[in-house]
């Protein structure tokens, strides 16, 4: 796949390949970057209120956070893990002192790494923020793998409320500048724009990934699950579409900054690489549309129906089939994220980035306005679809027993 991808663009005008080590490693990090966050925001805003509510088969809610926390650990463990790869990492790319990858892993290479004195006017050298960045980063890792723990699981909320808090913090502590002379309004904002950016895929996919492997726990649960990952599909979909909302007003920032013009995401290798994960980005979200305005109503139908076979095989076997593709589609997301070094800016030879000024923030407000009322529209819309859909069940039920008497 890499080599059919370096070959769409021409060798002059190609971003230098990453090393097969660098493409591993980037997306074992953002893997677990997203499934820590995502992962933790799913169980707070989506899965805890759900589970609590008192019409949860009590052995249905045990196997949920049964699986729930193991879930969890085991995204805490991946998470730990691959933050060693990639600080070593880090540290084998050093501009000017480049060293072997496999050297790189020595804890003697990553400890010259992150010593090294900052520069003339640092505050803080770079390897010393990194240090602080994954320390934290591994605390909220050994958070969520306390969840291994039954005793602990049942804390689950406080162990996920805790690793996210300390991951969010964690993932701030590069917009502070090593050099506070050399910070200007636009480079902390983009780094405002990045950060959020990153924490709305996490939130997104992170969720959806999570869902996908509690639905594999079906087997165990009984017939009336299928109400309860109704409420959780519904409940999610609204955090789903703040999310994406977040992606999509960010991300056209990111890609103007980056990008100078229409024709330099042809005529660039940045540009043809970022083409392709925006296509990836959009096919998720046209399954996420067809979820929204196809399979809610189906399920709205069902319960509306009391049919609870039919409820449980929409939303514990349909439902996820077509997220898991979504899913698949993220980590495509992440192989194509590992090309997009540089910008097609400094590929074109733009003679600078652009800047936020009045006029970009004005844009950046309406479109903002404009894909919130879109989502307000959408969220209307499928839940009239649902209850249209209910209340043409219940006309036809009725008109049966008419018909009978």
């Amino acid at each position: 796949m890499s080599l059919l991808l370096t070959q769409a663009v021409s060798a002059a005008e190609a971003n230098p390949t990453p090393e097969v080590w660098r493409v591993i490693t980037k997306m074992a990090y953002f893997a677990g970057l997203i499934g820590s966050v995502g992962g933790c925001m799913l169980y707070l805003i989506v899965l805890r209120p759900v589970l609590r509510r008192p019409s949860v088969d009590p052995a249905d809610r045990a196997v949920l956070q049964r699986r729930a926390g193991v879930y969890y650990a085991l995204v805490g463990t991946w998470f730990l893990v691959a933050l060693y790869f990639q600080i070593a990492g880090k540290g084998a790319r050093v501009k000017g002192k480049e060293i072997p990858f496999g050297d790189a892993l020595s804890p003697a290479a990553i400890w010259r790494f992150i010593s090294v004195p900052g520069k003339k006017g640092d505050w803080i050298s770079s390897g010393a923020e990194a240090l602080i960045q994954y320390a934290l980063w591994g605390v909220a890792a050994i958070v969520l793998m306390l969840a291994f723990s039954p005793r602990l699981r049942e804390k689950l909320g406080v162990l996920t409320l805790t690793s996210l808090i300390v991951n969010f913090v964690a993932y701030q502590v590069t917009l502070l500048p090593t050099n506070f002379s050399k910070a200007t309004f636009d480079t902390i904002a983009n780094s405002l724009l990045d950060h959020l950016h990153v924490f709305s895929i996490s939130t997104w996919v992170g969720g959806i990934a999570g869902l996908v492997i509690l639905a594999f726990s079906r087997r165990r649960l009984s017939l009336g699950a299928g109400d309860v990952f109704a409420q959780i599909w519904t409940r999610f979909s609204t955090l789903a579409m703040v999310a994406v909302g977040c992606i999509l007003i960010t991300g056209l920032w990111l890609a103007y900054s980056l990008v100078g013009s229409p024709s330099e995401l042809f005529t660039t290798s940045f540009g043809r690489f970022l083409v392709i994960k925006v296509s990836l980005v959009f096919t998720m979200i046209c399954i996420g549309a067809a979820n929204e305005f196809v399979m809610m109503p189906r399920i709205g139908r069902a319960r509306a129906a009391g049919a609870e076979g039919s409820v449980f095989r929409l939303a514990l076997r349909t439902f996820p089939v077509l997220v898991t593709i979504e899913v698949l589609l993220a980590v495509g997301v992440l192989f194509v994220l590992s090309f997009l070094t540089g910008s097609a800016r400094v590929e074109a030879g733009d003679p600078e980035d652009p800047t936020l000024s009045g006029t970009v923030i004005g844009i950046g407000v309406v479109l903002a306005i404009l894909i919130a009322i879109s989502f307000v529209t959408t969220a209307k819309l499928s839940d009239r679809l649902s209850r249209s859909a209910a209340r043409a069940h219940e006309v036809e039920q009725r008109e049966a027993v008419a018909a009978e008497s």
